[in-house]
């Protein structure tokens, strides 16, 4: 089994060697930047100040990679444990290749893959980077002796994280800005480590500020992270015994608990306020059908993208409840209600159907995504053209004034200033080409960096605002596809197989929860993916899928088949009891299970499951086996 893996783990070898080359490149290019060793160097010495947060944010983005593979080899032991044991069986094939019918050049390829992977596990990647013999080494040298750099971080690390903030846990919380925060984190980490300086007490104070509103972060797959583990295993031990990062780690008990405490407030709070806005987004977004190109109006597309935008947010914020709520019961150990596992439950419903809207209506929103791109596109652009025209004015200005000749001798710096409107006006006119294609990620990528600039020159000082306001609808505009298959997806559930049966019973014990139950097992079905992801075999996958149909079969299908079958005994045998009274259903109470019979197949990942079938089989032996009715009753209450 583990073979099958060697694949994915040679992959992620030379994803690690690449990302490696990239980061050292990176932090070399952040060091020119923020360079006072070369006073000529040019256009640097025109910035006004540093805003770099979407190339620091990208750091600590690669950075991140380092960190989650080290918790996901601190957590899971067997990845070391099974290459040791594959090593020594590489040394018994080398010993007898002819027997295993494999020539020597894949035997000693393979061998050095191995042997490459385990040097690669054998110690934390993270602080590997860090370590004399690093490939990072020669640049962590250059960032360490770089104050401007390292005030730079800090004040991106100040503003991203103040923003931030304000905004989680709100309706005006990002999808990204949990993400984020891991990049913060991971960035913070590692100018720590290589500086060995203690941060700043606004950058602490920040800090614990985040970790009290997020103390934990999940990461695709339902993976915890908890952010003090990283504080406690990745900051050098010098540092971490420091009051303020010491007195951090040590509430973090605290800070869970009251997280839990928070969510299960702000959804009992929220609930109904999420079902309505649920329920009025669908029929809104259900609506807005694609109308003819003839017909097409910037109000239908605004109206459109503003539909999409609510559905992602939607999708986050329950997602995130939910994914929280369950794993942080399991794991501080407190008993999850009644009342509030039925509302997980609808909240799960809820996230797949979402899902499902987005693939009914995928191909309206593909035909209309070129317009509304173009349409945030042309609100940027809006932003920035006057700037455009600003810059050629002053440029113009300054042309007229050098062919005066000695005047421009009297101006100090003239050349300076026109270098640095020159320069702007080239990132304007950049930004502005930008706006004309695709919305890629790269081009984004490159966007955000040249207003970035564009604002270290001292410009969108009014817009900066508005326009990564727009940067970000952007991004969640051009994404949005992977952004929704993400947060509908419930791969997380795999870790919370227990809960399959504690639904499942719920809804078999009220029938207008009925439908639910084929979103239900599509949400736990969602567990193959992560399965799919780990490289495990067939036989892994089927005894998921049995799983999942087993608990179909005790919480649904035998209750039924045990109501139904003693429904129609009291029916058989009341025509025998003397005295007996006539029962009408409509009045009594009595339970109508056949919605049950009614239902379409549920789909499971690689079968279907008919529940009605599986009644009638039932049926079928327990009265035609021992004669308890004539077949035509049967038959007759089946249909």
């Amino acid at each position: 089994m583990f073979a099958h893996s060697i694949p994915l783990l040679l992959e992620l070898y030379e994803i690690i060697n690449g990302l490696i080359m990239i980061l050292g490149n990176l932090l070399r290019q952040l060091d020119a930047i923020c360079s006072v060793r070369d006073k000529n160097v040019r256009p640097l010495n025109s910035f006004r100040s540093f805003d770099l947060r979407t190339v620091f944010v990208s750091l600590g983005e690669g950075l991140t990679v380092f960190l989650l593979l080290d918790e996901i080899l601190r957590h899971n032991g067997n990845v070391r444990s099974y290459l040791s044991l594959f090593s020594r069986m590489m040394s018994k094939v080398k010993s007898e290749v002819n027997i295993f019918g494999m020539s020597v050049e894949d035997v000693d390829f393979l061998d050095q893959v191995v042997h490459n992977l385990q040097k690669i596990f054998d110690s934390d990647l993270f602080h590997r980077l860090l370590q004399v013999d690093s490939p990072l080494r020669a640049s962590i040298d250059l960032v360490r002796s770089n104050k401007k750099l390292l005030d730079a971080f800090y004040s991106c690390f100040a503003e991203n994280s103040s923003e931030i903030i304000l905004r989680i846990g709100s309706s005006k919380e990002l999808p990204s800005d949990r993400k984020t925060i891991l990049h913060l984190v991971a960035l913070l980490l590692f100018f720590i480590s290589a500086t060995d300086e203690t941060p700043d007490k606004k950058s602490m104070k920040l800090l614990t500020e985040m970790f009290q509103m997020v103390p934990v972060v999940y990461i695709e797959g339902g993976k915890r992270i908890v952010l003090s583990d990283l504080m406690k295993c990745y900051c050098p031990p010098a540092l971490s015994s420091l009051p303020p990062i010491k007195e951090a780690c040590e509430a973090f008990e605290i800070m869970k608990n009251n997280y839990l405490a928070h969510l299960n407030e702000m959804q009992s709070r929220d609930i109904q306020a999420i079902n309505d806005t649920l329920s009025s987004w669908s029929v809104s977004f259900q609506s807005a059908v694609h109308p003819p190109s003839r017909m097409l109006t910037e109000e239908w597309v605004r109206h459109l993208q503003k539909q999409i935008l609510q559905g992602v947010v939607l999708a986050d914020r329950i997602n995130i409840l939910v994914q929280s709520m369950l794993d942080l019961h399991m794991h501080l150990k407190v008993p999850l209600r009644r009342e509030k596992a039925k509302s997980l439950c609808q909240m799960i419903v809820s996230l797949k159907s979402i899902g499902d809207l987005f693939n009914t209506r995928g191909s309206n929103i593909v035909r209309s995504l070129p317009h509304i791109i173009n349409i945030i596109q042309s609100d940027i652009e809006q932003l920035i053209v006057p700037l455009k025209n600003k810059l050629q004015s002053e440029i113009a200005k300054a042309d007229q004034v050098s062919k005066t000749g000695f005047l421009s001798l009297l101006r100090r710096g003239s050349a300076e200033m026109e270098t640095k409107l020159i320069d702007s006006l080239s990132l304007v006119l950049i930004s502005l080409q930008l706006l004309e294609g695709a919305g890629s990620s790269p081009r984004q990528l490159t966007l955000s960096i040249t207003v970035d600039i564009l604002h270290s020159l001292g410009h969108l000082d009014v817009e900066l605002c508005k326009v990564r306001k727009l940067l970000s609808k952007f991004r969640v505009l051009s994404n949005f596809q992977s952004l929704i298959d993400e947060r509908t997806r419930c791969s997380f559930l795999y870790w919370r197989k227990e809960m399959l049966s504690t639904w499942l019973s719920m809804v078999y014990g009220d029938a207008c929860k009925l439908s639910w139950l084929q979103n239900i097992v599509a949400a736990f079905s969602d567990g193959t993916s992560l399965l799919e992801l780990g490289n495990v075999g067939p036989v892994a996958l089927q005894s998921y899928e049995e799983d999942i149909e087993n608990a179909l079969r005790e919480e649904v299908v035998a209750p039924l088949c045990r109501d139904i079958e003693t429904d129609l005994r009291l029916h058989v045998h009341s025509t025998h009891l003397k005295g007996a009274v006539v029962v009408n259903p409509t009045k009594t109470g009595v339970r109508n299970l056949s919605w049950y019979l009614r239902m379409k197949p549920l789909r499971l990942p690689f079968k279907l499951v008919d529940v009605k079938l599986l009644v009638e089989n039932h049926l079928t032996y327990a009265f035609y086996t021992y004669s308890v009715m004539p077949n035509y009753d049967n038959k007759r209450c089946m249909n």
